[in-house]
C-alpha cells in the first residue's frame, strides 16, 4: 500500500513538470528593446499677473497724533509694621571699606612746650623785677636784697600757671608773651646803653642804676603786654616768633657795622646809634612780613648763614686800603651791605624749604636750663637750640 502511494506521487509530480515546461520557457525569453520617449518640450513662461488696482482713499490720511501720557501718582512706599527694624544690606562679596586715619585739626590752645618757654621767661622776668625793686629801694643788705628776686622769681611762673589753669592760653599767646618780654627787655638795655654812650660814657648826665632798671622793667613789661596782644590777634607760629627775634639780631649787627664805618668821629657813637636803629627796624620789618609769610626753621638757619658768609665775602675790601690814605673803617660799610645781601639771597633761595615732621611744633628755637654744677658751688646755665 505504501509503495503504491509513493509511485502515484512521483507520477503526479512528473506530469506537473511537463505541463509547466512551455510556460517557463516562454518566461525566460528576453523582452524586446523599448523605444526612447520623445524629448519633452519646456512649458512657456508665464506672464506675471498685474497688481490689483488700489482704490483711491475717500479722504487724505491724518498725521499721527501723539498719545498724551497721563502722569500716574507714585504709589506710596509700604511702611514696615510697628516694631520692625530694617537691617542694612551687606553684600557678601564686597570688600570692607578702608578707613584712612583723619589728621586731627590743630588745637586752638597752647602746647606744653610753649608753656615751658613762658615759665622760663617768667622766672627771668621775676628775678629782674626783684633786682629793679632792690635798685629803686637802694637795698644793700645781701640777706634782704635776695628776697625780692627769689620771691618774684617763683611768684611770676606760679601766677602764670594759675592763670592758665583758670583760662587756658590760646595757641601762640604764651610764646608771643615770652618773645615780647625778651625783646622789650633788650630794648630797655639798648636805650640805657645808648644814653650812657652819648653822655660821655658815664658822665654827670648819665642815668643812674635805678633809672636803667626802671626803664628795662617798663620796656620788658610793655613787650610782654604787646606780645600777648600780638599772639591773641594773629596766633603766630613759633617760626614767626623766631623770625622776628632773628630780625632784631640781624638789624642790630648790621647797624653796628654800618654805624661804625659811616661815622668819621667816635665810632662807638655811630655803633650805638645805628645799632639801636637797626634793632628796631629789624623787629618792625620781620614783624610785618610774619603776618603773611611763615619761614621754616631751615630758612631762618640759612639766613643766618647767609649773613655770616656775606660779611666774610666782603672782607677782601680791606686789601685795597693798603697804601691808601682812606680810613679803613669805611670797609665796615661793605661788610654791613654784604651781610644784608647774604640774608636776602639766602631768603630767596630757601623760601620754599619745609621742616621735617615734628619740627613745626611749639618748640622754641633756643632753650635755657639752669642746674647746679657738678663740682663746686653756684649754678650752671646751659643753652641749646636747633642750630
Amino acid at each position: 500500500m505504501g509503495t503504491w502511494c509513493l509511485k502515484a506521487a512521483r507520477a503526479g509530480l512528473a506530469s506537473l513538470t511537463f505541463a509547466m515546461a512551455p510556460a517557463v520557457a516562454q518566461a525566460q525569453q528576453p523582452y524586446p528593446p523599448q523605444q526612447p520617449y520623445p524629448p519633452q518640450q519646456p512649458y512657456p513662461a508665464q506672464q506675471p499677473y498685474p497688481p490689483p488696482a488700489q482704490p483711491a482713499p475717500p479722504y487724505p490720511p491724518l498725521p499721527p497724533q501723539p498719545v498724551p501720557v497721563q502722569p500716574q501718582p507714585a504709589a506710596p512706599y509700604p511702611q514696615p509694621p510697628p516694631g520692625y527694624v530694617q537691617q542694612p544690606m551687606v553684600m557678601p562679596y564686597a570688600p570692607p571699606p578702608v578707613l584712612q586715619p583723619a589728621m586731627p585739626p590743630p588745637s586752638r590752645y597752647r602746647s606744653s612746650n610753649e608753656m615751658a618757654f613762658l615759665f622760663g621767661v617768667g622766672i627771668a622776668y621775676g628775678v629782674g623785677s626783684g633786682v629793679w625793686i632792690d635798685s629803686v629801694g637802694r637795698i644793700t643788705d645781701p640777706g634782704i636784697a635776695f628776697i625780692p628776686p627769689l620771691a618774684l622769681g617763683a611768684a611770676v611762673p606760679i601766677g602764670l600757671y594759675l592763670w592758665d589753669q583758670n583760662a587756658e592760653f590760646d595757641r601762640g599767646v604764651p610764646a608771643s608773651i615770652s618773645t615780647g618780654a625778651i625783646l622789650g627787655g633788650l630794648e630797655g638795655v639798648a636805650i640805657s646803653g645808648l644814653q650812657w654812650q652819648l653822655t660821655g660814657n658815664g658822665g654827670p648826665s648819665s642815668w643812674s642804676l635805678p633809672v636803667w632798671t626802671t626803664l628795662t622793667f617798663l620796656t620788658a613789661t610793655g613787650g610782654a603786654i604787646g606780645g600777648g596782644a600780638f599772639g591773641e590777634w594773629f596766633q603766630p607760629d613759633p617760626r614767626s616768633l623766631g623770625f622776628i627775634a632773628s630780625g632784631a639780631g640781624w638789624g642790630a649787627l648790621t647797624g653796628i657795622l654800618f654805624g661804625s664805618g659811616v661815622v668819621d668821629g667816635d665810632w662807638k657813637d655811630g655803633a650805638a646809634i645805628w645799632g639801636f636803629t637797626g634793632y628796631n627796624a629789624g623787629i618792625i620789618a620781620t614783624g610785618i612780613v610774619s603776618t603773611f609769610y611763615v619761614p621754616s626753621w631751615q630758612t631762618i638757619k640759612y639766613m643766618w648763614v647767609g649773613d655770616v658768609l656775606g660779611t666774610l665775602a666782603t672782607t677782601p675790601v680791606y686789601l685795597f686800603y693798603i697804601g691808601s690814605n682812606a680810613d679803613p673803617r669805611h670797609g665796615l660799610i661793605a661788610n654791613a651791605v654784604g651781610g644784608l645781601a647774604g640774608i636776602g639771597l639766602a631768603a630767596a633761595l630757601t623760601a620754599n624749604m619745609t621742616d621735617g615732621p615734628g619740627t613745626a611744633s611749639w618748640t622754641p628755637p633756643f632753650q635755657l636750663a639752669v642746674s647746679p654744677p657738678a663740682v663746686g658751688s653756684g649754678a650752671q646755665v646751659t643753652a641749646y637750640g636747633q642750630w
